[in-house]
């Protein structure tokens, strides 16, 4: 939990920070907080995989149906995990699953909430360790 909380605050980080740069605001307590570069390196990988898979080269006819390969095999994958989520059966029986991953949804939006707001409250404050 604590490791995808923090990289949910690291993807808010970055974000934040490009939006920064693009408007040159000054930022508010609490943005722009510690990032992982180790963590933030491995999400851009996963990001640029999904994006090679996805993307469709117009250097010849070969790479466009390559493309289009790749593109339709992601469609099947979303329709089948849809017609199992659309399934009643499938959905009884997922349900403890379902309220498991509930939960660990919550504690990492706790999480990211106390370590935002333990940076702003730093901030504020100009106590050590705010950056």
């Amino acid at each position: 939990v604590h490791e995808l909380a923090e990289a949910i605050d690291g993807m808010a980080s970055m974000g934040e920070a490009t939006l920064l740069r693009m408007t040159r605001l000054p930022p508010l307590p609490g943005m722009n907080g510690p990032v992982n570069p180790r963590r933030m390196e491995e999400m851009q990988l996963l990001l640029n995989t999904f994006q090679t898979a996805l993307q469709q080269q117009q250097t010849g006819a070969g790479s466009t149906v390559a493309g289009n390969l790749r593109i339709d095999a992601l469609m099947e994958l979303v329709r089948e995990v849809m017609a199992l989520l659309n399934d009643e059966r499938v959905r009884q029986d997922m349900g403890p699953i379902f309220e498991e991953i509930q939960s660990v949804v919550q504690l990492v939006a706790v999480e990211v909430l106390e370590i935002r707001g333990s940076r702003a409250m730093r901030s504020v404050l100009h106590l050590a360790g705010a950056s």
